[in-house]
């Protein structure tokens, strides 16, 4: 028995929230998603539906959990705390307006990795549970033989996949990466000398624009 030595990672945002069409910051408050805003994610459940996935996470928040059972993925999926979005802490439930006066928030926007959300989650602890996951993820991708590509989806969070993305992906920043509701994020991974190295990226067809 050999091991993979490629990998396709799904990387798929939850459906729409209330809060997420309010332009407010939603980290670990448990909103559900919009029932009637959930057709907008068709065109993505008739794409998935024609990949075989040999394994499916996702975050243990509702809203990734409405969204996972709306799109039907016949596996099994493993729910993980450590793929729920940042804690925005004192900013949970708020706006741009009603933050952009707050130097605490100025600075986080210029600079998110050294400035911490008051009462919330630092971008250190944020960064150490995803890759807690991920890299944990990459190791247990084992195949029949060497050269079966392997292909897994991630439900989680916009905040979770621009991290990932600009992680692997070069010259990739964080706030470059853009995710939309219900839209996936295709890696491709392929294995050199011991190490996965991101070969691609791609988008998964999404017919509608982000509101």
């Amino acid at each position: 028995m050999g091991t993979c030595n490629c990998l396709d990672v799904f990387l798929v945002r939850h459906g729409i929230t209330d809060w997420n069409l309010e332009k407010r910051y939603l980290g670990h408050t448990d909103r559900e998603v919009i029932k009637s805003e959930l057709t907008r994610l068709d065109n993505l459940k008739n794409v998935l539906a024609t990949t075989s996935f040999d394994s499916v996470y996702t975050s243990d928040l509702r809203r990734c959990l409405e969204t996972l059972a709306y799109i039907q993925i016949p596996a099994k999926a493993s729910i993980d705390t450590r793929l729920r979005e940042i804690n925005f802490g004192d900013w949970e439930g708020k706006n741009y307006q009603q933050l952009k006066d707050k130097q605490a928030y100025r600075n986080w926007i210029d600079n998110w990795e050294n400035n911490p959300i008051p009462n919330g989650e630092t971008a250190s602890q944020f960064k150490a549970r995803i890759d807690s996951f991920f890299n944990l993820c990459l190791q247990q991708q084992i195949g029949n033989a060497i050269g079966v590509k392997k292909r897994i989806l991630i439900m989680t969070h916009g905040g979770v996949i621009r991290y990932l993305v600009s992680t692997y992906v070069p010259s990739t920043s964080f706030w470059d990466v853009s995710v939309k509701h219900g839209q996936a994020t295709r890696l491709t991974f392929k294995k050199q000398k011991g190490e996965w190295l991101c070969s691609s990226l791609s988008a998964e067809p999404f017919q509608e624009k982000e509101r």
